[in-house]
């Protein structure tokens, strides 16, 4: 009695817990309405829905070699993972899947994005944040005659020329600049400017590509001419005849003068004062002055760096590195700058766009650049109409065990439906702890455990009925059916799980979903036909001592 007694306390104790598992909790969901993103509260089971169920997009990223050279991958992904997972964390999606696949991908599920451009763009950034100061000392200028030569002696001058075809030549642009701005003003991704002091006038193949700007370090480059001079500075040549300790870099922003548009090209210390690594919080703001920013707080020690970095840099320009791309115009240093700053985006950029850069920031960086090798988008009806059949399809094979198993087992056969009752509760209770994802598959593989589930309770029963043939007492026959079936049940079910094991472990998706299901509902089934099962049949013994005849 004791014995039947842990039981049945065993089996009330795993019902409360599978109960309090699927318990609905609320949640906050991020979802699009009239165009904008609002983030609701909803009560809702615990029970991820995989991508195919609600829709959204699938993101294979792999470390991008043509960028920097990794020797152990695997080992850089574990550390992109973690921000990777930060920044979808932080991006809004509910029920987002983030997780490593062997050695060189990580897989990222998103349901219920329709951005997919937006998400694509915040999960690979780098967001390698950098301050550094300005070239003072006009380097570059002095290296112009060398850089000249060099690209003379290549023969690459018919580069530039070709390159400016369609706009004006650059030897002009005295004049350009001097003009009043008649850019358009629905034009929000240029910066106007009305005169640009310090023309170079060099003829030189690569000087002429360059109009000195108005603070140090800073020049122009028509638009048309970028490419050719893009083309120059990938020369080892050109690199190597670079002012030592500099570097140059674009900027993020353009300009427009006379109606010709124009990139920024910075000329910056190649040391940088202090790096993103300080970071501790970012949140995007817009000033009417400068557009849209995103407002930055260094933690404690890197606000002392900064304060004493910039404290020796005063009446400095100093540029704001993202990614190797100065963030709009770099800022004079009026006095030491403590743990506050902010990265101006300019006129024109939506409070989304800083949103993104904020969270990224907020996330830390990538250890290494990250490509997509693979992306999907996929429907929200799709899913739902999969969802419906796979219901369906669950709803007929419960139906058709029920009735085979009543039909041919009878009484037995209804404990076996009892067992079954508690199975499915078990199943859904161990993917909702575990946080697993149900998917299309899945819904297939949790069909097909409720098949497996019954095969157990048909050895048993099959077992029984020979020993009761044997002329055996029912209560001896129940215990030799299930000690004899035990054998092949556990055999089965090790084997079953090994093979989906196998597939979760090399499997990606909706392959790893069926797998956790399978396994999941085939551990419930393990435990519901050998103890459950027994266990109503202890409780009819010992309602009923003198059972003659079993029901089977």
């Amino acid at each position: 009695m004791s014995n039947l007694k842990y039981r049945l306390g065993l089996i009330a104790a795993l019902v409360i817990a599978s109960v309090w598992a699927l318990f609905p909790r609320t949640v906050v969901e991020r979802v699009k309405r009239d165009g904008a993103f609002v983030y609701d509260t909803v009560r809702r089971v615990p029970l991820k829905r995989g991508l195919d169920l609600q829709g959204g997009m699938h993101l294979s990223l792999e470390v991008d070699d043509s960028k920097q050279a990794v020797a152990d991958k695997s080992d850089a992904l574990d550390r992109a993972l973690k921000v990777v997972r930060s920044r979808i964390d932080q991006f809004g999606v509910s029920e987002p899947v983030v997780q490593k696949v062997g050695t060189d991908r990580i897989i990222v599920e998103l349901p219920g994005i329709d951005d997919p451009k937006r998400a694509e763009d915040v999960v690979k950034a780098q967001a390698f944040l950098q301050f550094q100061i300005t070239d003072e000392t006009g380097s570059l200028d002095k290296a112009l005659s060398r850089l000249d030569q060099i690209v003379r002696d290549k023969g690459s001058a018919a580069v530039a020329t070709t390159s400016t075809t369609g706009d004006q030549p650059v030897q002009k642009g005295l004049d350009l600049f001097t003009k009043k701005d008649s850019a358009a003003p629905g034009d929000t991704t240029r910066r106007d400017t009305a005169a640009v002091p310090g023309l170079n006038a060099s003829a030189g193949p690569f000087s002429r590509l360059l109009e000195r700007g108005s603070i140090n370090g800073e020049y122009y480059v028509a638009q048309s001419n970028a490419p050719a001079l893009e083309t120059y500075l990938a020369m080892p040549e050109i690199q190597a005849a670079l002012p030592p300790g500099r570097e140059l870099l674009w900027g993020s922003d353009t300009l427009s003068v006379g109606g010709a548009p124009y990139r920024t090209l910075y000329v910056v210390d190649a040391r940088p004062i202090i790096t993103g690594e300080y970071l501790e919080d970012a949140k995007p703001n817009q000033s009417p002055i400068e557009g849209t920013i995103v407002e930055f707080r260094f933690n404690n020690e890197g606000g002392r760096r900064f304060r004493s970095e910039t404290g020796k840099h005063v009446q400095d320009y100093m540029a704001i590195v993202l990614d190797d791309k100065v963030m709009g115009r770099p800022p004079v240093i009026i006095q030491a700058i403590g743990a506050r700053g902010q990265i101006t985006m300019g006129q024109g950029r939506s409070l989304q766009e800083a949103q993104d850069l904020a969270l990224v920031l907020r996330a830390g960086s990538l250890p290494v650049p990250l490509k997509v090798s693979e992306v999907r988008s996929i429907g929200a009806s799709l899913g739902q109409d999969s969802i419906s059949k796979g219901t369906t399809a669950m709803v007929i094979a419960v139906l058709a065990v029920i009735v085979i198993m009543i039909g041919y087992y009878r009484f037995s056969g209804t404990l076996a439906v009892a067992a079954l009752v508690l199975y499915v509760l078990f199943t859904m209770a161990v993917l909702a702890g575990f946080n697993a994802v149900l998917t299309l598959p899945g819904l297939a593989g949790l069909v097909l455990s409720v098949g497996i589930a019954v095969d157990a309770n048909v050895l048993i029963f099959e077992r029984i009925r020979e020993e009761l043939d044997r002329g055996k007492t029912v209560r001896t026959s129940i215990d030799e059916g299930f000690k004899h079936a035990w054998s092949a049940i556990l055999d089965t079910s090790v084997a079953t799980i090994l093979t989906a094991a196998v597939l979760y472990q090399y499997g990606t998706g909706p392959v790893r979903g069926f797998a956790v299901t399978l396994i999941a509902g085939i551990a419930a089934s393990l435990f519901c036909a050998v103890f459950v099962t027994r266990t109503f049949y202890l409780v009819w013994l010992s309602r009923t001592r003198n059972a003659q005849t079993l029901s089977i």
